[in-house]
């Protein structure tokens, strides 16, 4: 199968070092605090990562299920977002949940369908797979 390449580097004490992170072997560089971890302020940190890799993930495993449906793609969107929670356990810090909210324009298909067909996608994404140890929850709805 694929194997795709990630890289981090981080220089500095935890608090006040700082970091990035390249998507691949040419792809964007980003750089990644503490405090935006933490802290929540402006930057990007490991769980947005995380999260957007999961929202990608499975919205793309989503419209494979509607176009396996036979359903015309033309018009078809699908848009997800992710919200990981980063809590701190007796053992460390753990992701621990993964709330999923998802809009789709899918012309012709009823609403009951394609939440079943979004079930289906968090169920068998490769990337909800490997977070399986969270909680995912999946909110799933068809806009307008």
């Amino acid at each position: 199968m694929s194997k795709h390449r990630a890289h981090a580097q981080w220089k500095g004490p935890l608090p006040t070092g700082t970091g990035t992170m390249q998507l691949g072997a040419a792809g964007p560089v980003i750089g990644y605090t503490l405090n935006a971890r933490v802290m929540e302020e402006a930057g990007t940190n490991p769980e947005q990562m995380v999260g957007a890799a999961h929202a990608g993930c499975f919205s793309m495993a989503l419209s494979n299920l509607i176009e396996e449906t036979g359903q015309d793609m033309s018009g078809v969107v699908v848009d997800t977002d992710a919200l990981v929670h980063l809590n701190q356990k007796s053992d460390g810090f753990w992701i621990d949940r993964i709330d999923l909210t998802c809009r789709g324009v899918v012309p012709g298909m009823s609403e009951e369908t394609f939440v079943a067909l979004a079930e289906k996608a968090k169920a068998t994404c490769p990337v909800s797979k490997l977070y399986a140890s969270a909680d995912i929850t999946l909110d799933a709805a068809l806009a307008g």
